[in-house]
């Protein structure tokens, strides 16, 4: 299992480098370790940078149940239907926002032995696709929402963190 990285860390503000199948021979572990850190904190997503890896895979539980490893994933199409809901984020404890994102997507991934797939996702799912896939590219959500809502959002944070 990997150690969470957590914000103020710089790594979630990196971009994350292409997974190389040919050099990165792990991707089944990666992908199984990185899938038991995400459960041990009960996320449904969880990035490669978010444990320390500048490797653009994350890992995602669908609403189905079905927990996903997506290696080199990038976005098809997503449609004009903007849905603003609220998220949080594991290297972001207690801290909650609301942010605009596709309401389905059509996603292309690499699976862990390289094998190319495409999934289309709606709500919650394609949602964390979003959410994980920003990570790889060193964003973060809190970059979605107006100073004074993160710092309103920031304060309620403190208050639940302790």
């Amino acid at each position: 299992m990997f150690s969470l990285v957590k914000d103020p860390d710089p790594i979630l503000k990196q971009k994350a480098e292409h997974w190389d199948f040919t050099q990165h021979v792990n991707a089944a572990v990666v992908e199984r370790e990185m899938l038991d850190t995400m459960n041990s904190f009960n996320g449904i997503g969880l990035a490669a940078n978010q444990v320390g890896l500048l490797r653009r895979v994350f890992v995602m539980k669908l609403q189905d149940g079905r927990e996903l490893g997506c290696f080199n994933p990038w976005i098809m199409f997503g449609d004009n239907d903007k849905i603003d809901d609220e998220e949080g984020c594991l290297s972001f404890p207690n801290l909650w926002l609301k942010v605009a994102r596709h309401n389905k997507i059509t996603a292309s991934y690499l699976d862990n032995t390289g094998k190319p797939c495409i999934i289309e996702l709606e709500g919650l799912d394609a949602r964390c696709f979003q959410h994980e896939l920003d990570h790889l590219d060193g964003i973060t959500f809190t970059e979605y929402v107006s100073n004074l809502k993160l710092q309103m959002a920031r304060k309620k944070q403190r208050k639940l963190n302790g």
